[in-house]
């Protein structure tokens, strides 16, 4: 495949990690592209293979230091090895990591610290992933209105579960289906623009008798971190009340960005929302919760022994998930989510800075530590003028910074950590710079 790339970055890259190149090779053989989650910084022409993190850094095969911008696809808001969360790690694995059923305290902990941050969550059942609490969420939905259909922003991403799958965007274009999906998925699902409060209304009264849920991205970001507007967020909430149709906050990305999340950000209520991510402190972890009348679906006391709807996860709150999230849930302090903004404020300035000085369409979304990149002179503010970013460009631009040691995925989204600092914002800053000028887009 024709990257793009400049030859000279190419061979640069090459140079620099041959054991990479040979990892890519070798496991390619059995996996496809190589990666055993699906996950990958899709780097050509081979991927990249970490070999250990620490702090803000991760090292290569190859021993190549890099500035983590991904997180652990977004995870690790604390960084790698973080002390508390692996003693917390430790202790549990000498008592077992899970025994199919609850383990003493450590629900009911992390429910309550959640619940301290998110007041809207009155219960909270656990999950596995992201995809799997938002699937879960839907279907409580579906179940507690008697509607079959769920509203989601065009380009927001809930993970890949069938009716998650369409207009998330990854693919440019809006109305692309992916093969393989159950008949009849996109009759089922209603896309809304995003801030786009018009049009959304005219969308959900045409459908209120048949929609479930809206399912909200309040921070978009797979389209760059792309944030709903208040008075889009606000309306949003107001429009799902007045016809009875539950609103969904997916905070899987967002629960990081302050004491209340997105929705404490925002000042919104929600009837469910889902978590994952940052919940499990580096382990696989993830909970929808919500109104108790809602969540009331899942329990057997409420009915008889026989909860009307049904749902379990082999893996879902393993103790020694539940004890990791706790450890970082109780290190996400008020100070961490000020340390975390200012990082990222001074990041998407600094790219703003560089944009004027060089009169580039070089421009920065995001909230907080999320922070994402485009290339276009429309100022991207939803789905479709997301679109008009050249992502070839962007992801010519993180190949350059990974050749010069700062690592992130090829659609130019950064997430920074607790570990960061002001002086490492620079650095990136600086390296992005180089990064235009490695590919010629400015002298």
């Amino acid at each position: 495949m024709d990257s793009g790339y400049p030859r000279h970055l190419v061979e640069a890259f090459g140079q620099k990690t041959p054991k990479s190149r040979s990892e890519t090779e070798r496991a390619a053989a059995i996996i496809p592209y190589g990666s055993p989650s699906g996950l990958g910084f899709f780097l050509l022409p081979h991927e990249i293979f970490i070999e250990r993190g620490e702090g803000c850094h991760v090292w290569d095969a190859d021993g190549n230091r890099y500035l983590d911008l991904f997180g652990g696809d977004w995870l690790l808001p604390l960084g790698h090895g973080n002390h508390a969360v692996q003693a917390a790690i430790a202790a549990q694995l000498a008592k077992g990591t899970t025994f199919g059923g609850p383990a003493v305290g450590l629900g009911y902990e992390l429910a309550s610290l959640i619940r301290e941050r998110m007041p809207s969550v009155e219960m909270i059942r656990c999950a596995t992933s992201g995809t799997e609490a938002n699937q879960n969420a839907m279907r409580l939905a579906r179940a507690f209105t008697g509607r079959g259909k769920i509203a989601k922003l065009s380009g927001a991403y809930h993970g890949t579960a069938d009716a998650l799958l369409l207009s998330n965007g990854l693919n440019t274009d809006p109305n692309y289906v992916p093969p393989g999906l159950i008949p009849g998925t996109t009759q089922e699902v209603v896309l809304l623009p995003p801030n786009d409060r018009a049009t959304c209304e005219n969308i959900i009264e045409r459908e209120k008798d048949d929609l479930a849920a809206v399912l909200f991205e309040p921070i978009m970001g797979v389209c760059g971190f792309l944030p709903n507007s208040h008075e889009f967020v606000h309306f949003m909430r107001e429009i799902t009340r007045r016809y009875g149709i539950l609103l969904i906050f997916d905070e899987v990305v967002t629960m990081p960005l302050d004491v209340g999340g997105a929705q404490g950000y925002y000042g919104i209520t929600p009837d469910l929302t889902t978590f994952g991510k940052a919940i499990g402190g580096g382990l696989p972890l993830a909970a929808y919760g919500g109104r108790r009348d809602i969540m009331g679906l899942l329990d057997p006391h409420q009915h008889d022994g026989m909860p009307p709807v049904a749902i379990a996860s082999t893996m879902g709150g393993m103790p020694i998930c539940l004890a990791a999230g706790i450890a970082a849930l109780k290190q996400l302090t008020p100070a961490a989510h000020r340390h975390l903004h200012a990082l990222g404020d001074h990041m998407r300035y600094g790219i703003a800075a560089l944009a004027r000085k060089h009169d580039v369409p070089l421009q920065a979304t995001g909230l907080g530590q999320f922070v994402g990149i485009h290339w276009t002179r429309t100022k991207v503010v939803d789905y479709p003028s997301f679109t008009t970013s050249d992502r070839q460009i962007v992801g010519r631009i993180c190949f350059s910074l990974a050749l010069q040691g700062f690592l992130a995925p090829f659609l130019g989204v950064f997430v920074l950590s607790t570990p960061m600092t002001i002086a490492d914002i620079d650095q990136v800053l600086s390296a992005l710079e180089q990064a235009l000028r490695d590919n010629a887009l400015i002298p």
